[in-house]
């Protein structure tokens, strides 16, 4: 008996161990089919947000401009389209002996490539009525298109003895070209803005909207006028010229390098110092004349009204000194009478 009953618990055992085992192979199955087939789809990526909108919020524009890795990108297309923006100046100094053909020849030249005189000024004295007094210097501020100005700078200096000429670029380029992409991205906002408030019902949204318009427009004037002014600035050039008058052109000297050519430079300087002054005392000699002339007359003047009084000064006392022998010899002769 008691093997029968230790068979039958065995028996149990085993029966309970292998539908334990069933089990966990149909729950392993069960798991593997649903990690399989019944796991949900990974959901899609969210979709990003345009510039000048902040994520996950459609109808609202952030205060901020687009991000600077974005817009330097968009700068260099633009530079990479565009080119290169240069504002050219320069500056010229001119001798003439022919002032008005000189000035008369720069207005027609000027005429000639397209620009035109911003502002002149004319002061001094002709050669016929100068003497010592200043010749004339005019002064000018010419706008050249830009592609003409060193040919017309060439031009220029052909008109007289050029004493000094300078000229200069300065490039604008990327202060130009980032000013345009800010305007874009400015305007770009305002067309966002619009769009919101034409879908604006709440008073204070609409309140709000509108100032950020009016600052966005404000902005959007600013950089219109830099812009405009860089290309005014690049598209015509700024020369500052000053043409003056002489009355002879001086040729420029070599500097002396040996000690013999100093010495000659030097002797030549004194005989030409020496020669001006000789030359202004004469000048000076000359225009005294008339002066020493006036002076003789007086002089003469004088001398003949000095030698009159005297004259009239010196007759009565000679009567006086003469009366005394007059009486001495008529007392004589009533005496050699008497006699």
């Amino acid at each position: 008996m008691k093997k029968r009953s230790l068979l039958v618990v065995s028996l149990i055992l085993v029966v309970m161990v292998l539908a334990g085992c069933a089990s966990g192979m149909r729950n392993q199955a069960a798991d593997k089919g649903s990690s399989e087939g019944d796991y949900p789809a990974p959901a899609a990526p969210a979709e990003e947000p345009e510039p000048g909108f902040s994520a996950g919020m459609d109808d609202r524009v952030d205060g901020g401009v687009k991000p600077d890795a974005e817009q330097a990108s968009q700068v260099k297309d633009l530079a990479a389209h565009m080119g290169s923006k240069i504002i050219k100046s320069g500056y010229m100094s001119v001798e003439t002996l022919h002032f008005e053909d000189t000035t008369s020849a720069v207005t027609r030249r000027v005429e000639q490539t397209g620009g035109f005189i911003a502002s002149s000024n004319v002061q001094g004295w002709s050669k016929a009525d100068a003497k010592y007094k200043p010749m004339r210097h005019a002064r000018y501020k010419l706008r050249i298109p830009s592609e003409r100005f060193e040919q017309f700078m060439t031009d220029v200096g052909e008109l007289g003895n050029v004493t000094r000429m300078e000229s200069w670029g300065d490039d604008v380029s990327a202060q130009y070209f980032d000013t345009e992409a800010r305007l874009k991205s400015l305007t770009i906002q305002e067309e966002r803005l619009l769009t919101i408030l034409s879908r604006a019902e709440v008073l204070s949204d609409i309140i709000e909207l509108e100032r950020e318009l009016s600052n966005i427009r404000y902005e959007i004037e600013n950089l219109t006028g830099t812009l405009r002014k860089y290309d005014n600035l690049v598209a015509y050039s700024t020369l500052e010229l000053e043409v003056q008058e002489v009355e002879e052109i001086r040729e420029t000297e070599e500097k002396p390098v040996t000690l013999w050519d100093k010495i000659v430079r030097s002797f030549r300087n004194s005989i030409r110092r020496v020669t001006k002054i000789a030359e202004d005392l004469l000048i000076l000699l000359v225009g005294v004349i008339p002066f020493l002339l006036l002076l003789a007359v007086i002089l003469l003047v004088l001398f003949g009204l000095v030698k009159l009084l005297s004259r009239f000064g010196r007759k009565p006392g000679k009567q006086a000194q003469n009366l005394p022998t007059a009486q001495q010899e008529q007392n004589q002769n009533d005496i050699s009478k008497e006699q």
